[in-house]
């Protein structure tokens, strides 16, 4: 029997993510878009942290057009992330890895503990919360910075879903995994 590692997974996931079309991926975000402003968190939140997809990932740019609430987004500093104030797309600029973050000349930064709800991306998520990232940590180090009342939602197309992860103890767990065709409550039966 194969053994279940991170970088077996990821490079699953990677394939079932690029066997997705444009088309697909855009109706499947448009669908997690509103499951996720279905949800009493969604609604409660008035600081919302979101991030700027990459083209094969959930894109939750439609969320910006909600009046009511603040947005930010994550940047890289060091080895770890911090969340700024962004109030549209176009205060984002690319970083080395050509990933999408606020520039810091016109964008705060946001105390982690005043966050309520979190939007996290992953290359793979199981229904009772394990997440697997790319490998950097950046959200895993970042996540033991924010308020303990504040809502994790892992954000996936269904096809990333797996009915198994390998789990690490520095690994954060989130609270609800969104997908175009479900909300999975972590934790409940």
């Amino acid at each position: 029997m194969e053994q279940l590692t991170k970088a077996s997974c990821r490079l699953k996931a990677r394939e079932l993510l690029r066997a997705m079309s444009p088309k697909a991926r855009a109706d499947a975000s448009a669908r997690i878009c509103a499951r996720i402003q279905s949800l009493e968190q969604w609604t409660e939140a008035l600081t919302v942290g979101l991030y700027a997809g990459q083209s094969f990932e959930p894109d939750l740019s439609a969320l910006l057009a909600v009046p009511g609430k603040t947005f930010c987004f994550p940047r890289v500093s060091g080895v770890t992330i911090d969340f700024h104030r962004c109030d549209a797309m176009a205060q984002l600029r690319p970083n080395s890895w050509k990933l999408l973050e606020p520039d810091p000349d016109l964008c705060p930064i946001v105390p982690a503990t005043d966050i309520d709800l979190f939007c996290i991306p992953g290359l793979a998520f199981t229904r009772c919360g394990v997440r697997l990232g790319r490998g950097t940590g950046f959200y895993d180090r970042f996540l033991t910075r924010i308020h303990p009342q504040a809502a994790k939602l892992g954000i996936c197309f269904h096809a990333q879903l797996f009915p198994e992860l390998p789990l690490e103890n520095h690994d954060s767990a989130m609270d609800q995994i969104i997908t175009e065709s479900e909300i999975a409550r972590c934790g409940e039966a």
